[in-house]
């Protein structure tokens, strides 16, 4: 038996409780060993102070393996508190403890480096990672501590026999222990026995991933999509403004580097009027109508946009994040419709010009912004020039409500007719007419999805694993606690977000953009939306 204790503290060097070592001691008094590290990740970030120490009860090989033990090259760190009895369903002889390190360095060091851009080695090296661990037969807990990507994996055999304690302190604390006897009691929770756990120190996240081989699709889906992105998003030179600091790229942003987030309100006089008839019934506004505000404000887009806002400054708080309110009345979109009608032709449904009104509007980036100093929105126009755009992730994961209907009518043969005929028409019905659109603007739209690599990895997988109309992915599902409850739709998207800690956006179903934004039907609710422009 051995004693594990790892902790990470921002900003203080902090050393464990005495009586907390005592304990260590008595799990392993024929050794004990401490290693300091600080973190510097770069010079905006504070500092990341880590402390590890580790007892051992020797009972294995000839002699004491000292702990913790330390790779010199790589400066790795494994705390070992187990039994490997066997490995790769083979004897273990001598030491355990330093085969199993051997082993997790063979995977995390040996993977392809990549061309720095790529983040397929970190998605390797956790695969590789995940069978190094499922690989041992008998009892343990860990702490390893791999150095050169400044990532702690930790965690407990599946039927958890050996003592693992995690406790998330305040102020940017997190230790993870043997033993606990430190306050507050209460604050100390067992590690789940249900997979490898990752503290992310460039990020200082912790994730969860299952030991089912399939959940690590949720990492590849994620790297894949970092590497498209990149492309996107890194060597965008300064726009010619004087603004300050200058904005290079903005998201259009429904909800679901300093990014402006574009959200757009419509104005729609058959929304405005039910709100003011519902306000007069219910006797809400004194004298009666909506506030120039409360029809924007009550916009779908504008509500689920506002609270993934909010999320993303709790997620990412040392970011700056600009949320641009563009509320569009009325008049000003009748002003500017024939501009939009020809922008689209070719196209030339009420469908198209509903979408168009959106992308017009959000692409001239003109809005308001709510900042720290003023107590009201002020005027505000983005200088971005790159604008990212979502299009793609609901005909490639069956975000659409369509997909659902396909696959209740003909099962997952007629989902995937219902696919191909929506990714094969993205050219001649939606990225032409959009591209007019917000290039109008001087701006250029980018389109993560519509990588090539990213489509050609996604065709690849399953596509029960892309959605889950049967909760065919359950071993997906069960890796990200609480998740369950989350839409069939897009479901792998949606659990990429939930692991990164957006839960909320996760959560929001599915709503076209002429309707979020409110663009469709605003004169008529008898218009269909494949009805010719009038």
């Amino acid at each position: 038996m051995c004693g594990i204790y790892f902790s990470a503290v921002q900003d203080i060097e902090r050393v464990p409780d005495g009586s907390i070592v005592d304990l260590l001691k008595k799990r392993g008094p024929d050794n004990i060993g401490s290693i300091q590290r600080t973190v510097n990740l770069d010079s905006s970030t504070r500092p990341i102070f880590v402390n590890i120490v580790s007892t051992v009860l020797s009972l294995r090989g000839d002699g004491t393996i000292n702990q913790p033990i330390q790779d010199p090259s790589s400066g790795s760190v494994l705390c070992w508190n187990g039994e490997a009895w066997k490995h790769s369903d083979k004897p273990v002889v001598g030491n355990d403890a330093q085969v199993v390190f051997d082993s997790m360095l063979s995977a995390t060091q040996d993977q392809p480096q990549g061309d720095g851009l790529s983040f397929e080695r970190n998605a390797a090296s956790l695969t590789a990672f995940q069978e190094v661990i499922g690989s041992i037969s008998g009892p343990f807990a860990f702490v390893f501590y791999e150095a050169r990507s400044q990532r702690v994996f930790f965690g407990r055999d599946i039927l958890g026999r050996r003592s693992l304690l995690i406790r998330k302190g305040p102020q940017e604390e997190l230790t993870i222990s043997s033993v606990c006897n430190e306050a507050p009691l209460e604050a100390w929770e067992e590690v789940e026995a249900n997979g490898i756990y990752v503290l992310d120190l460039t990020a200082y996240l912790i994730r969860a991933h299952d030991n089912v081989k399939d959940s690590m699709k949720i990492l590849q889906l994620e790297g894949v999509l970092r590497e498209s992105l990149c492309y996107r998003v890194l060597n965008i030179p300064d726009p010619p403004s004087n603004s300050e600091p200058p904005t290079r790229i903005a998201i259009l942003f429904s909800g679901g580097l300093d990014f402006d987030l574009l959200n757009v309100a419509f104005e729609n006089p058959r929304a405005l009027a039910a709100a003011e008839e519902s306000l007069t019934k219910a006797k809400a506004v004194e004298g009666g109508g909506a506030s120039d505000e409360f029809v924007y404000d009550k916009c779908p887009d504008r509500i689920t946009g506002l609270s993934s806002y909010n999320e993303l400054l709790q997620i990412c708080p040392e970011r700056v994040w600009r949320f641009v309110s563009i509320n569009v009345p009325y008049p000003e979109a009748m002003e500017h419709r024939t501009q939009i009608v020809s922008l689209v032709y070719p196209h030339n449904t009420e469908m198209d010009l509903s979408i168009a009104y959106a992308l017009y509007f959000a692409a001239r980036g003109r809005g308001r912004i709510q900042t720290p100093a003023e107590d009201d929105p002020v005027p505000y126009t983005t200088s971005a020039r790159v604008l990212l755009s979502g299009l793609g992730a609901d005909e490639l994961f069956a975000g659409y409500t369509r997909h659902a209907t396909a696959f209740r009518r003909a099962g997952y043969p007629g989902l995937l007719d219902e696919l191909d005929l929506d990714f094969n028409r993205l050219g001649k019905r939606n990225l032409g007419r959009d591209d007019r659109v917000i290039s109008h603007w001087g701006r250029e739209a980018r389109y993560p999805y519509l990588d090539e690599k990213f489509i050609h990895w996604t065709l690849k997988q399953p596509v029960w694993e892309k959605c889950s109309f049967t909760r065919s992915n359950a071993s997906n599902i069960q890796a990200f606690q609480g998740a369950s409850s989350l839409e069939p739709g897009k479901n792998m998207l949606r659990l990429l977000a939930w692991n990164l800690g957006m839960k909320r956006a996760a959560t929001e179903k599915k709503r076209a953009i002429q309707f979020g934004a409110r663009t469709a039907k605003m004169t008529s609710g008898r218009v269909k939306g494949t009805q010719i422009i009038a």
